[in-house]
């Protein structure tokens, strides 16, 4: 199967780079053949990545752009494409997101999220949702990366703690298995754009207040659908009542350890993506 290159109007950007993506994507479909791979990118969402405030980065530091599917909150988001500069140099970031345009469909939601990170510590982060237009011709996103305070809960972090699909492993110490097939697996995600926390207890999704200072972290106000799972209830219920015990966090590497007013670890995640298929 070949793969179709599709006329683009893309503010700033050339027609020979975009003719290189269209013949590269060719040559797969004819060499390599198309059965089993993630299709071959022929499209571009382009941009420029600002920093808030002004900030000099170290020579080793590395700059990273990722289109990600957003459409189905209860999954983890997909990687539509991602951009990788190392070393990243200096602010602003010019944004060249290489994507597949046959997984972008209409009615889908769609963002361009960005890092800069120093040792795989994160230095800079976009910290608000920001959406890609659906118009092909207007596929153009200016994203802004505020620095991450120097505390002790976060240095040691390698995402962001908000807008991350935050996936739950361990629950007071005890291993939290991979649902089955179909089944949601126990999930948070701390919205960007306003003190909210959304998620799943792997049954029942849920909305919280959450409130955030320093090293500190409360979740207040939990409310959750009423559907009963018989598997999932007991242990949807013990994640819930640990939720509104939590009193701080800390977060290392792709981790987010969640801890009782004593400093036990009540709950455990890992960030989660899914790569194109």
């Amino acid at each position: 199967m070949l793969l179709p290159c599709r006329p683009l109007l893309v503010g700033g950007l050339h027609r020979a780079a975009i003719a290189r993506l269209c013949a590269a994507a060719l040559c797969c479909s004819l060499l390599l053949g198309c059965a089993g791979r993630p299709p071959a990118p022929d499209a571009i969402v382009s941009g420029v990545a600002m920093a808030r405030e002004r900030v000099v980065l170290p020579p080793e530091a590395v700059f990273e752009a990722t289109l990600l599917d957003v459409t189905h909150p209860d999954m983890p988001p997909v990687v539509l494409g991602r951009q990788r500069s190392t070393p990243a140099g200096q602010a602003p970031f010019t944004l060249w997101i290489p994507y597949p345009s046959s997984r972008f469909v209409p009615k889908g939601r769609y963002e361009v999220r960005a890092t800069v990170t120093l040792e795989g510590r994160l230095l800079l982060a976009t910290d608000k949702r920001h959406p890609v237009p659906q118009d092909a011709a207007f596929r153009r996103v200016d994203v802004q990366l505020q620095r991450l305070p120097p505390l002790a809960a976060t240095v040691e972090a390698s995402v962001p703690l908000v807008q991350t699909y935050w996936r739950l492993v361990e629950m007071e110490g005890e291993a939290v298995g991979r649902p089955p097939e179909g089944a949601v697996t126990p999930h948070l995600v701390l919205q960007a754009d306003e003190p909210r926390v959304a998620g799943s207890g792997g049954c029942n999704r849920f909305l919280a207040d959450y409130a955030l200072q320093g090293g500190r972290l409360r979740f207040e106000r939990l409310v959750s659908n009423i559907t009963l799972c018989l598997q999932a209830s007991g242990m949807e219920t013990r994640f819930f009542e640990a939720l509104l015990a939590v009193q701080s966090f800390r977060q290392q590497g792709s981790q987010l350890v969640l801890r009782g007013g004593e400093g036990q670890a009540l709950l455990r995640f890992e960030s989660a993506e899914t790569l194109l298929d």
